[in-house]
């Protein structure tokens, strides 16, 4: 629960109250831990998922940034290298 927004905390506050009003007695402590857990294995799922979109995403604009960017068209071994250090031979 330390780990969860305050949102996710009022949805899972939300989900024990339909639960409370659904039900023709007060919950035990097993059924409202049991929905808390139900609660929370919901909201990491969707944060999983958020999460395998938004690296989706991620990889998708590499992809372009990757294609846009300006490559010679061959390479050339005389102009890579560098006889600045070497002597002659």
């Amino acid at each position: 629960m330390k780990d969860l927004t305050e949102a996710e905390k009022a949805e899972i506050t939300q989900l024990l109250q339909k639960a409370q009003a659904n039900a023709d007695h007060t919950l035990t402590n097993g059924e409202r831990n049991k929905i808390r857990e139900e609660g929370r294995l919901k909201i990491a799922a969707d944060r999983a998922k958020a999460a395998k979109a938004a690296s989706a995403l991620a990889r998708e604009k590499a992809k372009e940034r990757a294609k846009n960017q300006a490559s010679p068209d061959t390479f050339s071994w005389s102009d890579s290298v560098s006889n600045k250090f070497r002597s002659k031979r």
